[in-house]
C-alpha cells in the first residue's frame, strides 16, 4: 500500500456519491492517507475494464439501477475473483442489507446504513481494518522508502528548475557545490578514520554525496532566496525533513524489529526508539503527506 487510498464506488445516484464521498475523505485522510478521487460506477456494465488490484476498498449501494448490488457482488467474488473489502449500504439500514445478502448466500462483506453517521462509523471501521492487514512492519518499511524516493526526486526536479532560471538563483550552484565538497572532505577524515581504527562497523554505516539531506539544504537555500511568506510552511524544510523522513528512513531500512518489555514491537535506534503503533504508524504517513505538499508548493511557486 502506498499513501494513495483507492476505492472502488458503485452508486448510480451522482448527488449520493459526492455526499458520502466528503465523509469517507474525512476517514481516509484522518489516517494519514492520501484521497483520490474514487472511480465511480453505476453498475457493473465495466467490470471487464477495472483492475481490481489497483483499490484497497469497495463501496457498493445495495440497489443499483438495473442491478442488484448483490447480483454486483456476485459477480466479482465469483466471475472475477475479487476478494477486496466491501461495504454494502441502503436505505433501508444495516439490518436489511444483511438479510439480502444472507438470502443470496454471499459472505465476507460488511452492511451499512445509508444513514450519514452509520454509514461514516462504519466506513471507518472497516478502512481501520484493511490497514491494520498491511500495516506490518514490513509493509510501512515498503511504503516509506518508496515515498521518500518519490520526495527525493521532487527535490532534484526543483534543484534543476531553477538552476539557470533567473539570477536570483546564481548563487546556488556554487552552493551545492560546496555543500558535497564539504561532505567528500569528511568522508575523506571519517574513511582515515574508520581505516586507522579498524572500525568495520563504521565504515558500513556509512553514505555518500549528495543524498537526501543535502537536496533538503538545496531546497532549504532556494526558499530563502525566494523569501515569499507563502512559503512560510518551509522555513525548516530542512531541519523538519532530517527529523520526520530521513531518520525515520533510515531507521526502517536498517534496523530490524525487537519486542519491548511491554509486549510492543519497536524499532531501537540511537536517536530514539520508534514503537510500531497505529498512531505512530499515522504520524508517519502524515509527515510525508505534508512534505509533498509542501515541495508541490514551492514547485507551484516556481
Amino acid at each position: 500500500m502506498k499513501l494513495d487510498y483507492n476505492i472502488l464506488w458503485f452508486e448510480d445516484i451522482k448527488t449520493a456519491f459526492e455526499a458520502k464521498k466528503e465523509l469517507v475523505r474525512e476517514v481516509v485522510e484522518d489516517f494519514g492517507f492520501n484521497f483520490p478521487e474514487p472511480r465511480n460506477e453505476i453498475n457493473g456494465d465495466n467490470l471487464n475494464n477495472i483492475n481490481f488490484d489497483d483499490f484497497d476498498l469497495i463501496i457498493a449501494d445495495l440497489n443499483l439501477s438495473g442491478e442488484s448490488g448483490t447480483n454486483l457482488i456476485r459477480k466479482l467474488r465469483e466471475d472475477e475473483d475479487v476478494f477486496t473489502e466491501v461495504v454494502f449500504y441502503s436505505s433501508d439500514g444495516e439490518n436489511a442489507v444483511r438479510e439480502e445478502l444472507r438470502k443470496h448466500g454471499i459472505d465476507g462483506v460488511y452492511c451499512a446504513s445509508r444513514e450519514g453517521y452509520e454509514f461514516e462509523e462504519k466506513v471507518k471501521k472497516v478502512i481501520k481494518t484493511t490497514i491494520k492487514k498491511v500495516q506490518d512492519i514490513n509493509n510501512m518499511r515498503g511504503l516509506i522508502m518508496a515515498e521518500t524516493s518519490d520526495l527525493d526526486e521532487q527535490m532534484f526536479e526543483i534543484l534543476e528548475k531553477v538552476i539557470g532560471s533567473d539570477e536570483k538563483f546564481d548563487s546556488l550552484p556554487a552552493y551545492v557545490f560546496e555543500k558535497v565538497e564539504k561532505f567528500m572532505s569528511l568522508k575523506e577524515k571519517d574513511f582515515v578514520t574508520f581505516k586507522e581504527n579498524a572500525d568495520i562497523s563504521g565504515l558500513l554505516g556509512d553514505t555518500l554525496l549528495l543524498d537526501s539531506y543535502k537536496r533538503s539544504q538545496g531546497i532549504q537555500r532556494i526558499v530563502k532566496i525566494l523569501n515569499d511568506n507563502e512559503l512560510d510552511v518551509l522555513k525548516n524544510f530542512c531541519q523538519d525533513y532530517l527529523k520526520e523522513v530521513i531518520n525515520i528512513r533510515n531507521m526502517f531500512a536498517h534496523v530490524a524489529p525487537s519486542i519491548d518489555e511491554k509486549g510492543q514491537k519497536v524499532l531501537k535506534n540511537k536517536k530514539g526508539d520508534f514503537i510500531f503503533t497505529d498512531e505512530n504508524c499515522k504520524n508517519i504517513r502524515e509527515s510525508l503527506r505534508k512534505h509533498a505538499s509542501n515541495l508541490q508548493k514551492l514547485k507551484d511557486t516556481l
